[in-house]
């Protein structure tokens, strides 16, 4: 007779597994595989990507079935008076699966919801859409009265505005979930807060959230109105172990935001900003656990925020995007980052732009000497080759492309080959037409013949070489050194 699996080691097996059929299949095993796979499956209904296939977004819908088999009885009379037929699912359910949640997509209610309840509303085709949309909001707070009733805990929480042609007018019905009695256990523990454009009220959202939640790790947030910034701003001041922070907003008056950003400096990991005012004269004193800074389009204005800059000891990997107006890029602002950071910096990600004067390039040269990934857009040929020529030992990826002007492939590649490091194993290029002679001197001064599979060349042609490909002699080489190629087409635009 087999030995049965320990339950723990059959936990951490199935938790791996990422196909909900492979999931679903595991129940059929026995009656103790089932035991252990239900609640493993039923964390994801609610948590899952937004799936656009209509089949099987209708099978995912089938979940708010199993949600109606599980009310109490005062839940299902209400949901019959409000003309739902519930005889397709019958009460007592075989398991308690809302007590199983995990993760909870608002979204994905309110779609599930919608789908469903076409086969359940009673005269639905008769129907006005007003009545329609009152009876799936009753269903949805039924739905979050049972989650909260019966889950432990959530440890993701996604909120984002629901789809027009799904609802009217969801967010009274989602403000109230918080108020609900159980709301305060099964939101305490969360971990990971994901808002994008909400509009409803945000301020009477997170008033009763705050008050539960200030031990969230994670905040991914998208910003659409002025009037989201204050509240949201006292949200984050009151967590107390926020480790990754992600704000996106449409160029909104951010001065308020940026205290509740400066408020978790001793917990910060990481910070993305995106469109969002950085402009800080005060001192703000060390982030001193944030490792990345990812910074895009944010506006910056010449030397406004070098104390901002200048509190960023130990980061190790930087990404910084300007806009397209050059007058809002801030060189004194990357110069200061880069200089602070030091040898610290393990990954750059820089658009150059066009119009500035290099110092930004000269700063990389001479602070970031241990940097292992490198990626620059809007170098010239002369400055790719001095990156090759400032022995940077523990590079190990480079991503370059030479915007603005159509250089000559072949001899950036010859050029290149003679100061390429055997420790560099990835380089990305955007360039044009070269000849297999090129290519081989490159990976002559790179690596040993059939020693390169360590080794990856990945070439984006430019808009004029779109029409470029591989003769079987580029083939040769290639298979001689055994360097991993790929070439792709890559417009200007996209770079």
């Amino acid at each position: 007779m087999a030995t049965k699996v320990s339950t723990e080691i059959l936990i951490m097996i199935l938790n791996n597994v990422q196909s909900t059929q492979d999931l679903h299949s595991s129940l059929l095993v026995n009656r103790y595989w089932c035991k252990v796979t239900i609640p493993i499956l039923w964390k994801l209904p609610l948590g899952q990507e937004y799936c656009t296939n209509d089949k099987k977004l209708r099978k995912k819908a089938l979940c708010i079935r199993t949600y109606l088999s599980c009310m109490n009885t005062s839940s299902r009379t209400l949901l019959t008076q409000f003309g739902l037929d519930l005889s397709s699912s019958p009460p007592q359910a075989t398991f308690n699966y809302p007590s199983f949640t995990r993760k909870f997509i608002i979204n994905n209610l309110v779609n599930f919801i919608s789908l469903y309840s076409q086969q359940i509303i009673i005269g639905y085709n008769c129907t006005s859409n007003y009545k329609k949309s009152t009876r799936s909001k009753k269903i949805f707070r039924e739905i979050c009265k049972l989650i909260m009733n019966r889950c432990s805990f959530l440890d993701y929480f996604e909120l984002a505005s629901v789809p027009e042609k799904f609802s009217i007018n969801y967010s009274d019905s989602i403000n109230s979930i918080f108020k609900l009695p159980g709301a305060p256990k099964v939101f305490k523990k969360l971990e990971s807060f994901i808002f994008e454009y909400y509009e409803g009220s945000f301020n009477e959202l997170c008033e009763p959230l705050k008050l539960i939640c200030d031990n969230i790790l994670n905040m991914d947030l998208k910003l659409s109105s002025q009037d989201q910034v204050q509240p949201l701003a006292r949200f984050i001041n009151v967590q107390k172990r926020l480790e990754n922070l992600s704000i996106v907003t449409n160029y909104l008056d951010c001065h308020l935001l940026l205290w509740g950003i400066i408020s978790q400096k001793e917990t910060l990991k990481s910070l993305r900003l995106e469109s969002v005012g950085l402009n800080w004269k005060s001192s703000i004193g060390q982030f001193i656990s944030l490792q990345e800074l990812y910074i895009r389009n944010c506006g910056l204005h010449k030397s406004e925020s070098l104390s901002f800059a200048s509190s960023f000891t130990q980061l190790s990997s930087f990404h910084y995007f300007h806009s397209s107006n050059p007058y809002k890029y801030s060189q004194e602002f990357v110069i200061k980052v880069l200089e602070t950071a030091n040898t610290n910096l393990k990954n750059i990600c820089l658009d150059l732009h066009p119009t500035i004067t290099f110092d930004t390039f000269s700063a990389i040269l001479n602070y970031c000497t241990k940097i292992t990934k490198l990626t620059l857009y809007g170098l010239s040929p002369e400055q790719a080759i001095t990156i090759f020529n400032n022995d940077f030992n523990e590079l190990r990826r480079f991503s370059f492309d030479c915007r603005g002007e159509e250089f000559d492939a072949n001899n950036l590649l010859c050029r290149m080959a003679k100061n390429v490091s055997e420790s560099l194993e990835n380089i990305e290029i955007r360039m044009g037409i070269f000849s297999a002679d090129s290519l081989r001197k490159f990976f002559e001064g790179w690596c040993c013949k059939g020693r390169g599979g360590n080794k990856k060349f990945i070439v984006k042609r430019t808009e004029l070489a779109r029409l470029f490909i591989l003769s079987n002699e580029h083939f040769k080489v290639i298979e001689e050194y055994g360097v991993q190629f790929d070439m792709e087409r890559m417009s200007i635009e996209n770079m």
